[in-house]
Order: C-alpha cells, then sequence, then structure tokens
C-alpha cells in the first residue's frame, strides 16, 4: 500500500489524499490510553515527600 501511495503522490493522482492518509495512520490515531492521568500519591506516600521535605533545607 505504501509504494502504491508513493507512485500515486509521485505522478500527481488525484484520487490520492495525503491528509487523509496521514490522518487515518496507525501511529496518529489517538486512543483513550493517550488520555489516562498519571497515577495518583496514596496518603502515605505524600507523607514520606512532605516529611523528607521538611528535613532538607
Amino acid at each position: 500500500m505504501l509504494a502504491t501511495a508513493a507512485h500515486g503522490a509521485a505522478l500527481g493522482c488525484p484520487k490520492f489524499n495525503a491528509f487523509g492518509y496521514i490522518e487515518r495512520h496507525p501511529s496518529n490515531i489517538l486512543t483513550s490510553a493517550s488520555f489516562t492521568p498519571p497515577p495518583r500519591k496514596s496518603l502515605l506516600e505524600k507523607l514520606v515527600e512532605f516529611l523528607s521535605r521538611s528535613i532538607q533545607p
């Protein structure tokens, strides 16, 4: 498919849509995994971080 797309672009084929090809490429498709928030810290982790920060000047 890539070879035909390259030939179509080189020949100026009117049926080849470069923007559509780029939009539908698997590496450009966003999934819900792209928007997952970072893991939240537990209360114990926050406490340890606070205590270690207050000990060091």
